[in-house]
């Protein structure tokens, strides 16, 4: 997404303008979009489709931005692995989780990062020559350019 660095300086400003550190704000966006990606694939599920990542990577991205739309806050938690693999992600997870049940300024700052991983899943959707641009498209990508071994 940050091809152009206005876009990351912009965000990086608006978490400093919302309280955040860069880094963690960083940390809870990806959290944020993996949660996501996990509220698809039991999607998926619930409508009888494999749970597997071949699912995953057949869905559109824009069917992604839509689902952060149209998901509340404990649904995503819902997909929040019971066990994470590190002391950092279950930190994240944990900081994700007091989010969801926070008022005032953390929710806003939840409202925010929800509005921010729907502009990024759109953003590289419009970006693709594809009109169906799918999550395995994005992985793709983020292999080009060297983001995944």
């Amino acid at each position: 997404m940050d091809q152009e660095t206005w876009r990351r300086d912009r965000r990086h400003h608006d978490f400093r303008e919302r309280g955040l550190g860069v880094p963690e704000g960083e940390r809870l966006l990806g959290t944020f979009a993996a949660l996501t990606l996990h509220t698809v694939i039991l999607d998926a599920s619930a409508a009888g489709r494999p749970a597997a990542v071949e699912a995953l990577h057949a869905t559109p991205l824009r069917t992604v931005a839509r689902t952060v739309m149209n998901k509340r806050a404990y649904e995503f938690l819902a997909a929040a692995p019971a066990d994470a693999d590190d002391d950092t992600e279950e930190r994240d997870l944990a900081a994700f989780r007091l989010l969801t049940y926070q008022t005032g300024h953390a929710a806003h700052v939840f409202a925010y990062l929800g509005s921010l991983v729907r502009a990024t899943f759109d953003t590289l959707s419009g970006r693709s020559r594809t009109t169906t641009a799918t999550c395995g498209d994005l992985r793709l990508w983020a292999r080009w350019a060297k983001l995944l071994p």
